[in-house]
Parts: C-alpha cells; sequence; structure tokens
C-alpha cells in the first residue's frame, strides 16, 4: 500500500506511529516530552504547556470503561459481515480517551466503569488495531 493511501485512510501522518504500534501489538499514545502530558488523538503541539516536542510512549493497556454502542445494519460494506458488533469507549490509565471493538464478550456483560484491556485484532483491510475486552 503506498504511504499517501495509509495517510489519507487513517487520519493524517499525526497517526502513523499509532496504527504501527498496533502492527506490533503495543498501544502508545502521544505524549509531551516537555511536560508529560498524554494526548490522544494525537497532533503536533501540547494543549497543556504548548511545546511541540512529543514522544510515543507504551500504555499500560489498562481501562474503564465509558459507553458503548451495538452497531447494526446498515452498514458500510467492509463492516456488513461483521454486524451486529459493538464499540466501546474507555479511557486509558494514562488518561486519554479512545475507541475500539469489543473483543471476547457480548455487550450484555458491559457494566459502567468496568477494567478493560487492550487486545488487538484485524481491522476489516486486515492490519491489526487496538481493541478492548473485560478485564475479568
Amino acid at each position: 500500500m503506498a504511504d499517501e493511501e495509509f495517510v489519507r485512510r487513517n487520519g493524517g501522518p499525526d497517526w502513523i506511529p499509532y496504527w504501527e504500534a498496533g502492527r506490533r501489538r503495543e498501544l502508545r499514545f502521544q505524549r509531551c516530552a516537555r511536560c508529560g502530558t498524554w494526548r490522544h488523538p494525537p497532533g503536533p503541539m501540547c494543549a497543556r504547556c504548548l511545546s511541540f516536542e512529543s514522544e510515543w510512549a507504551l500504555a499500560s493497556g489498562r481501562a474503564r470503561l465509558l459507553s458503548w454502542v451495538v452497531c447494526h445494519p446498515p452498514l458500510l460494506p467492509a463492516w456488513k459481515e461483521r454486524a451486529p458488533y459493538t464499540v466501546v469507549l474507555v479511557e486509558c490509565e494514562e488518561g486519554v480517551r479512545t475507541m475500539g471493538n469489543l473483543l471476547g464478550a457480548g455487550p450484555e456483560v458491559l457494566e459502567m466503569d468496568m477494567p478493560m484491556l487492550v487486545d488487538f485484532a484485524a481491522s476489516p483491510d486486515g492490519d491489526l488495531v487496538p481493541q478492548w475486552r473485560p478485564a475479568s
């Protein structure tokens, strides 16, 4: 796949390290190299100290569940075969919020604030991406 396609499909050049880490089964978020503030989605500048210096730091992979939705048809063709599926919103220990599909359980087991763990599964294009499963 051409780099241009990868950048266009996944949110632009700021996202490339996030997706590359997922392929290695790592959850990494951008962190300010000056003040240490974690941020997601990634961007060029820290909202806290306005520094342009950042690093891609390894996250713990632990989070708590904030919300979820069960997606039913009609859907984009790439997702039609997977429906219905559950998308969760979690807050990671590092303070950032992110979303992903629910793995290893159905929506009936979900409870607000329940502990979640990162896992990795293939997206419709075959790339490994961060997903979430109940910790217990």
